[in-house]
This record gives structure tokens, sequence and C-alpha cells, in this order.
């Protein structure tokens, strides 16, 4: 993997050190450059956990992709820039219960004494490390979020990210997670899952969202949602050439890749 093309991709431009500001400044350039986006799912385009074709696809090719995808190459691309870093498994919170084992990947790295949650494949997330921390209250300027301990779920214990939610003034759990390390071929099965079953959220919705300086901008399915400074507006997709327009425009996705 090339690291000055992963650099490039991401408009980061600075000197790589092993320190907190540095994984900080490296998510939010992620974040902000790379959109999550499930187009492959749509178009029925297997999306393989390989390093090389993830490389492909997400910086030679400058898609963007879903959770295994983006914290696979996140972890890589920490991994030899020094970090020290590992591979997580979550479960994701649908109404009242908790999904399947490895439903979701995120990152701990281990630094300055502490260990964070970094994470570049959620969608809607922390714009930097969260601090393990139980019940701090944590902020990334734009929302608030705290890490929950002791859950149990199915006779296992977990920890929980919660994020601020304006309307019900609490703490929502987003998902729910162990600090074991994992290796990429453990969510194989799950990678597959979200791709086929008619249970996965992922294979019923298309799905691309970036955050932008002044909210957030996203497709779900044929409507284009723009977040700005609490304002919503929603328009129509009228079709495929549509979208596919709007995806060069908005997220700088060329869409010749999706044939």
């Amino acid at each position: 993997m090339d690291i000055r093309a992963y650099l490039k991709r991401i408009d980061y431009d600075g000197v790589i050190y092993t320190d907190l500001q540095t994984l900080h400044s490296l998510q939010q350039h992620h974040v902000f450059s790379i959109p999550f986006e499930t187009l492959d799912i749509h178009h029925h385009i297997p999306i393989i956990l390989q390093l090389d074709s993830l490389y492909q696809k997400v910086i030679l090719d400058r898609r963007g992709g879903y959770c295994y995808e983006l914290n696979t190459l996140f972890h890589r691309l920490l991994a030899i820039s020094g970090f020290e870093v590992h591979m997580v498994a979550g479960r994701l919170l649908h109404g009242h219960g908790y999904g399947r084992e490895f439903e979701h990947m995120a990152l701990i790295v281990e630094l300055e004494g502490k260990k964070w949650l970094v994470d570049v494949g959620y969608g809607d997330f922390s714009l930097r490390p969260l601090a393990i921390e139980p019940g701090a209250i944590q902020s990334d300027g734009r929302t608030f979020y705290q890490i929950i301990e002791n859950i149990s779920v199915d006779g296992k214990e977990y920890l929980g990210v919660a994020k601020w939610n304006d309307s019900k003034q609490t703490f929502k759990i987003e998902y729910i997670f162990t600090l074991t390390p994992h290796g990429l071929h453990e969510f194989a099965e799950m990678n597959h899952f979200h791709q086929t079953s008619r249970e996965s959220h992922f294979a019923r919705s298309l799905i691309c969202s970036l955050p932008t300086p002044e909210g957030r901008i996203s497709i779900i399915n044929n409507r284009l949602i723009r977040t700005s400074n609490g304002n919503k507006q929603v328009r129509q997709i009228v079709d495929e050439d549509h979208r596919d327009k709007i995806l060069e425009k908005y997220f700088r996705m060329d869409m010749v890749y999706l044939v």
C-alpha cells in the first residue's frame, strides 16, 4: 500500500507523529474525504475483504465503503505509521435489541497511556477518537458521546458507545463492542451477510454520506439530504443517471468504476 497515495486521497499533507493530535487529524481528514457508501451492495458487486482490492477501490478509484472496508484500510494506515492499533467487533442496536457478533468493525488505538475508540466506517459518528473512559462525556465539536460499561447481552459483557440525542435529551447507544483484538478474516461471514441477506439494512438501502463543514450530505435511496447549520433540505433523485451526477458533484466519485 502506497501511503503517499492514501494521504493524498484524504487531503492530508502534514507530518505523521504517533500522537493524539495526529490521530485526530488523520481521522478527521479521512471521514471528510471518503464517504460511507453501499453502492457495490446496491449494484450486486461483491465486496472482498482483501487489502489490495480495498485499496484499489477506495484509494485509487476514489470510492467509499462501509465499516469493514474503511476501518480495514485505516487500520493499515495507522499500523504502518507506527500506531498501536487493532480491530474490534461490535453489535449494532436495532430497536430494543442488538445485532449479531461481528456486525460492525471498529478500531482501538493504544496511545498516551489510554485506549481510544476510532471509527471511520460508521457514517454519522464521532469525528475524533473517543477515550475508553466509561461515564466521561466527550465532544467531537458537533455533538457529545459517552462510553458505557457493564452492558450484559447474551451472557457476555460489552462496552457501549452512546451519542447524545437532542430530541430525546438523552444518550442513545449506537453499538456495543469489546476490546478483544480480531483478525480481518473473522469479519468475512458478516461481510457476506450484509451483502446478501434480506435482514441486512445495507442490502435493502442505498446509502452514501459525508460530513460537510456546515453539517452533512447524504443519499438515502432516491433522496438527497443536505443538512446545514441545523436546516434540512431534501430533494428527490429521479433516476440512476441523476444519482450518478450527484455522486460525482458532491461526493467526488467517478462512477465509471461502477460498471
